[in-house]
């Protein structure tokens, strides 16, 4: 599903319009994304959790050329879907 299928759905199921579901939907992810990048973790109970994950450097091998390379450290997101989803996707 798309960002379009899913303000659509929200606004069939809602009563609202197209622009503020889209509205709703854009400020959440600029939320979400605000609240990562100041390093919080963003817990939604029964849905979701994320979380700023760091990685450190390390090495590797490129495998065309064999040459030894160093990755860098980098901040990741982890994202942990609520035991009630997998449950329900599960069938459980």
């Amino acid at each position: 599903m798309g960002k379009n299928e899913l303000i659509t759905n929200i606004a069939q199921k809602t009563g609202l319009s197209k622009e503020s579901c889209e509205s709703v939907i854009d400020t959440f992810a600029d939320e979400i994304r605000d609240s990562l990048i100041n390093g919080n973790k963003i817990i939604l109970k029964g849905f979701m959790s994320f979380e700023v994950n760091e990685r450190p450097e390390r090495s590797g091998r490129n495998p065309k050329t064999g040459e030894v390379c160093t990755f860098p450290a980098v901040k990741s997101v982890k994202c942990k879907i609520s035991k009630a989803i997998k449950d329900a996707i599960n069938e459980k």
